[in-house]
């Protein structure tokens, strides 16, 4: 019998008039999955459902899984990595139903899984073309060197004319019109609550959506799956004005053949930027320690924080939106956490956009304070450094610009934010750079080297995620060009910090081609190739379980190249493949025979390790489960030391831990309401006092739960149940001015009266259920102001406004006008039906605004 807790967890879901959602329900902003959305428009009723589950490990959930699979309600099935992926469309039972009727051609292969999940994999931008001029070219077609004879200036050497090395010179890379990029963005889905059969909450701001759409028309690359009758497009394409009558220019390499649309032309997008603000990772750190002395981390982290600090007392967190709507769908993120950081997000940019400062609610500095060091928990921000792509000089040609780049130096491309090579040098490093190809991300570290060949140097260092031993590449630095710079928190501004030169490793492809690294290559090579090919069936995915059941732990071998490379800090003469093609295998298994070697080789780096006797960080050994690799009579006499993870794991603890507790300090003694709101809040205290205790109770109560009190976690469904008995207290008042009475008393007395521990909290109006009502009640009484949009051919027009007038009829009829808001409560709550009664507030607050008109006035 199966177990019973190896079942499906829903991942996405979507009507087929409704947004994409996540297994909670919640609306993932403007993304949607266009092959998805079209199966849903095709058959104009129902829903689509993605289930995820993991790979089984006995036969009884095999069996499970197959049932699953042959079900007439799958549309598709996939392996991912480690899970399983199935897609159910309600209303068009049958394998490939929909995809076929769509004109979808999907065809058994060894990477057919892979380019499958673009099926349902969300992006910003999706749209079908009828018909896109595409441009096929030869790989050398735009370089500026001779690949074809060795008699040229401009010749090469003869290994550079091998046709697998050649195509590497455009491979995940190509161009595409703007028109492309204008026609998506156009056709951006814009649901609307009124005429959806889906009925649960929307937040399509207008005015995050128009700076969403100014953002997108402005990104110069994206990453672009193109599926066609030539086939399945991908890569990093580069936006270019390309004349009428050519939409895209790529090389055979980037056209795959497991997909292909007969119908038209599918076009997915989503916007690919440079990251000014890198982060360590530990893979990096393991494999360059020199790029990262303890010293150097302390400095980096201890300024980022006080000028995080700065930023916020000041209110200057708040800068950058594309948190809200942009996402990073990885596996190693929780995609619903993800979606309530940003709806948290969402609720402090609706605040400032009305007028409010972050640092007039102590519940929202201190929130949005403290998550923008969620990234510092476990990494240090690099100074000077970058995270950006790095291409050939023939797709920077081929995008339209004419650079030539010196072999052994390095240009910056600023108005694509991308860094440029000589195509010899992008040639050379395949091998240093596992394997890559122009749709990955390089940290690009600009430093001047101490020691060593490179002695006084400016140099540019790059280095691929993920990385091994020994891959890396280092370019000159050419005076003039481009370069990061650090300030500092008194103003110092840094450029090339200074770093170790001596005795780094020798470069990876290096150590390929004078014979110190050698492969003897995974076991499929030199065995009878199968040839997978016809019509993708649920045979090819229970082939593909099976193989993943077999082994192929691709965290196991990127633990153990991890752990051999920090341990013994040296080359390993014989392997069994590079560790490209360990991971390639591993996330998509095509032999059991090679994913069975990789765990073998695997176990036998462990083994080298532990038997070294060197001493291993107690970090990595702890936390990434090396202990298994040892034999019980060894365990004992391993050498566990603090090493530089650990050092370094705790300094960013300690450094969290000090700027949490000055956050939560400074917003105690700092962080106020306008003395307006309290005026106002004045009238319905008393009943939002006891309302307010009881909310606390219920947290306390949710606090001292058995799960939360183990795990620190606290479930998001209880605390959603919690606002939303506010909110149901807050429509409970049946005159819309009591309503925001009510509220504005909340928030009120949730700054007048401390929780049991003495802490100041408006969490009970700041959350993002509850805040709405909030915000209503602050622009009716003219404290924060008042976005007006309209819609024209999709584009946004946002205007703001504010109350500065004030009309009621009192009950002679007569319509009187107010301008200050206080006398203005004073007469409305003359026709309440509360009976409870406050002493009326004291003070007043005159306001110096002038109306333009008998309601608002417009102030931006």
């Amino acid at each position: 019998m199966s177990n019973f807790n190896y079942r499906p967890q829903l991942r996405l879901t979507a009507v087929h008039n409704g947004p994409l959602r996540g297994d909670q329900l919640n609306q993932y902003g403007f993304y949607d999955a266009g092959i998805m959305r079209q199966m849903l428009k095709l058959i104009g009723t129902g829903e689509a459902r993605i289930w995820a589950l993991p790979i089984p490990i006995n036969n009884e959930d095999f069996t499970f899984v197959q049932n699953l699979i042959y079900d007439p309600k799958t549309q598709y099935a996939l392996v991912d990595k480690d899970k399983i992926v199935i897609c159910v469309i309600s209303d068009s039972p049958g394998w490939m139903t929909a995809m076929n009727k769509l004109g979808y051609e999907v065809n058994s292969g060894p990477k057919t899984n892979k380019r499958l999940k673009s099926a349902h994999r969300p992006t910003l931008l999706n749209y079908t073309f009828d018909h896109l001029n595409v441009k096929v070219v030869e790989s050398t077609e735009y370089s500026r060197y001779d690949f074809q004879t060795s008699n040229d200036d401009l010749a090469v050497a003869s290994w550079l004319r091998k046709p697998e090395v050649l195509e590497r010179l455009l491979d995940g890379g190509f161009v595409i019109s703007s028109r492309l990029v204008q026609t998506a963005v156009q056709n951006m889905p814009n649901f609307d609550p009124m005429t959806t059969d889906d009925t649960r909450d929307y937040y399509y701001d207008p005015i995050i959506r128009k700076s969403m759409v100014k953002e997108l028309l402005s990104a110069r690359v994206f990453n672009t799956r193109i599926i066609c009758p030539l086939g399945f497009i991908k890569g990093n394409a580069i936006v270019a004005d390309l004349p009428e009558g050519l939409d895209v220019i790529t090389s055979p390499t980037n056209i795959k053949k497991e997909i292909r649309l007969t119908t038209g032309y599918q076009f997915q997008a989503e916007p690919q930027s440079s990251k000014k603000k890198v982060l360590t990772d530990d893979q990096t750190i393991i494999n360059f320690p020199k790029l990262f002395p303890l010293q150097d981390m302390e400095l980096w982290l201890s300024q980022e924080y006080e000028m995080m600090f700065s930023r916020a007392i000041n209110n200057n967190l708040l800068t950058n939106w594309r948190q809200i709507y942009q996402r990073q769908w990885r596996d190693d993120q929780d995609l619903e956490d993800n979606e309530a950081r940003a709806r948290s997000l969402y609720s402090a940019y609706r605040w400032t956009a009305g007028d409010m400062r972050l640092t007039e609610s102590p519940w929202l500095f201190e929130s949005v304070s403290i998550s923008n060091a969620a990234p510092l928990k476990k990494r240090v921000p690099i100074p000077c450094a970058l995270y950006e792509q790095i291409i050939p000089e023939s797709l920077a040609r081929m995008a339209g610009y004419d650079l030539n780049v010196e072999e052994g130096t390095i240009a910056r491309l600023n108005d694509v934010e991308v860094h440029v090579v000589n195509d010899l040098d992008w040639l050379e490093m395949y091998e240093s750079h596992g394997g890559h190809d122009q749709d990955d991300f390089f940290k690009i570290f600009y430093r001047e080297f101490e020691g060593g060949i490179y002695d006084g140097e400016k140099s540019v260092i790059a280095v691929r995620s993920p990385n091994g031993y020994g891959e890396y590449s280092i370019f000159s630095y050419v005076e003039g060009n481009y370069a990061p710079s650090w300030e500092m928190a008194d103003g110092t501004v840094v450029q090339f910090p200074k770093v170790n030169g001596e005795n780094w490793p020798k470069r990876l492809s290096e150590a390929i081609n004078c014979g110190l690294v050698s492969y003897i290559g995974l076991p499929s090579k030199s065995l009878p190739k199968q040839e997978r090919s016809g019509p993708y069936t649920q045979e090819d995915v229970l082939r593909d379980i099976r193989i993943a059941m077999s082994g192929g732990n691709v965290g196991g071998f990127v633990n153990a190249s991890m752990c051999h490379s920090m341990v013994l800090a040296a080359h390993r003469p014989l392997q069994l493949c590079s560790l490209e093609d360990a991971l390639d295998k591993c996330i998509n298994p095509d032999s059991a025979e090679d994913v069975a070697a990789i765990d073998r080789e695997s176990y036998a780096m462990m083994r080298e390790v532990i038997q070294s006797g060197e001493p291993i960080d107690q970090s990595f050994w702890t936390k990434r489960g090396c202990y298994r690799f040892a034999k019980e009579s060894e365990l004992e006499n391993i050498n566990i030391q603090p090493g530089h993870l650990t050092m370094m794991f705790r300094m960013c603890s300690k450094y969290l831990a000090a700027y949490i507790a000055k956050v939560r300090s400074w917003s105690q003694e700092n962080c106020k309401h306008r003395e307006i709101i309290h005026q106002l809040g004045s009238r319905l205290y008393g009943i939002a006092q006891p309302v307010l205790n009881d909310f606390r109770m219920k947290i306390h109560n949710v606090n001292s739960l058995d799960a939360s009190a183990s795990t620190g976690h606290i479930e998001r469904n209880n605390w959603e149940t919690m606002y939303l008995s506010i909110a149901q207290k807050i429509q409970s008042f049946e005159r819309v001015e009591d309503q925001h009475d009510f509220v504005l008393a909340l928030a009120s007395v949730s700054i007048n009266k401390p929780t049991s521990a003495g802490k100041i909290s408006d969490q009970i109006v700041m959350n993002r259920i509850v805040y709405p009502y909030f915000e209503a009640a602050l622009q009716y009484y003219g404290i924060a102001k008042v976005p007006f949009f309209s819609i024209s051919n999709n584009s946004v027009r946002i205007e703001r406004y504010q109350n500065v007038e004030f009309y009621w009829t009192n009950k002679d009829g007569e319509v009187e006008m107010f301008t200050d808001a206080l006398a203005y409560q004073q007469a409305h709550r003359l026709d309440s039906p509360i009976s409870f009664k406050m002493p009326a507030p004291t003070g007043q607050v005159n306001s110096q605004l002038t109306a333009l008109n008998n309601m608002v006035i417009k102030t931006s």
